[in-house]
């Protein structure tokens, strides 16, 4: 059972259009870009800490989920009690790290991921290492993790070279 991930970083148009072969999640207002079969939003957007172009944007990704009955998971259902419970751990820095979560809860043996890059020279810096933390979650119980796109970080180290070896990581 697959699940492709879908940010909105570089690399998300690479993302295989849906099928009945693996579910696709987007990760935030992916929606307003591609169709998916689920959004998941874990941002706070009603103290105005995102602005107003952000607010608009959610709010219109929750519509569109209504209307194409898609599941539209944020803070409000998200199943934090049992994911904190299963996985002995709260460590959670960015929306992916929920959507990999979630995937866990469900019972995923595959996991893919597009568009989600993680940076490291912007804001996604200090969220990477919670990403390669349920990277490594979800590898420890024997789900197969991918990662697609050349631009992304994530189970690389800094300089994208094998430690001691300084052969280049796949």
């Amino acid at each position: 059972m697959k699940v492709i991930i879908i940010g909105k970083g570089l690399g998300c148009e690479e993302a295989p259009p849906l099928s009945k072969d693996y579910a696709t999640w987007g990760i935030t207002q992916l929606v307003l870009r591609r169709e998916v079969d689920l959004v998941i939003d874990m941002n706070v957007y009603f103290d105005g800490r995102w602005g107003d172009k952000e607010l608009t944007e959610a709010t219109l990704a929750r519509t569109i989920c209504s209307v194409m009955e898609h599941e539209y998971i944020d803070l409000d259902n998200f199943p934090l009690t049992e994911a904190i419970e299963t996985f002995d751990t709260d460590y959670f820095g960015s929306t992916v790290d929920y959507a990999i979560a979630l995937a866990l809860l469900r019972g995923y043996t595959e996991i893919d991921m597009y568009g989600v890059n993680m940076e490291t020279t912007s804001e996604y810096y200090y969220q990477k290492p919670s990403l390669d933390f349920w990277c490594g979650m979800a590898k420890g119980r024997g789900v197969k993790v991918r990662v697609f796109g050349e631009h992304s970080s994530i189970m690389r180290t800094k300089d994208g070279l094998l430690y001691g070896y300084d052969i280049k990581q796949k």
